[in-house]
């Protein structure tokens, strides 16, 4: 089952500085010997909480064309944290939202190995920051914004052989590609594109400050991502 949802066009009057964190959650159990403790991480894709501040946001009347009002309505609307949206941080310039099929790149498409039985893979971003010539899949992806191909060994995988489709229920969730027959086994996968995170409000209020007449000052506007 596929899922919608709105999508947030924020004002571009953000100002800097932009905070980017990212989040895991982790169990840890120390022995009573006191070495080193077991632990076991609860999520597989890490979870980026975004931070923008905005010095100056006009509002001169009840119209979606007015800045504060229109992030005051899109938070109403969303029922506060409760609601779920996308959010494409590159309409800003304040991230790159883009893969590419080469695996040897950081930002990189690499997805799935094929077994010769599977044809639907989740879509993954993936990075070789840790050496030793291994690739980890380290971001769920959620919604592809640009597909610009599948590759299958780093051949370009024609398009009447997939479907690609976005924030999807899981078990899969988020992005997936659905082959018409299973790759083989010990092929490497990879796509390239663009996406955008599915996110929510991390807070139930909205702390806005008008400083001069119709001028609004937003300190901190915190979005959090969501895994599907």
């Amino acid at each position: 089952m596929s899922l919608s949802f709105p999508n947030l066009v924020l004002p571009t009057c953000v100002g800097w500085n932009f905070a980017k964190r990212r989040k895991f959650a982790t169990v840890t159990q120390r022995p009573k010997n006191m070495r080193h403790p077991a632990s076991a991480t609860l999520q597989s894709s890490v979870i980026f909480e975004l931070e923008l501040t905005y010095e100056f946001l006009k509002n001169a009347g009840l119209t979606y064309s007015d800045d504060m009002e229109y992030i005051g309505s899109f938070y109403e609307a969303c029922r506060g944290a409760y609601g779920w949206f996308t959010f494409d941080p590159s309409q800003l310039h304040l991230d790159t939202m883009t893969v590419v099929q080469d695996t040897t790149k950081l930002r990189n498409g690499f997805f799935a190995i094929g077994d010769g039985v599977t044809t639907t893979f989740p879509l993954w971003r993936s990075t070789s920051a840790l050496g030793g010539g291994s690739v980890t899949q380290v971001e769920l992806i959620q919604n592809v914004t640009l597909l610009t191909g599948i590759y299958s060994n780093g051949t370009l995988v024609p398009g009447a052989n997939y479907t690609q489709s976005n924030l999807n229920a899981p078990p899969i969730g988020g992005a997936q590609v659905v082959f018409s027959s299973p790759p083989a086994s010990g092929v490497v996968l990879s796509w390239a594109g663009n996406y955008s995170y599915l996110c929510k409000f991390d807070e139930d209020m909205l702390d806005a400050d008008e400083f001069m007449y119709q001028l609004w000052e937003l300190k901190s506007l915190k979005l959090e991502t969501i895994n599907l």
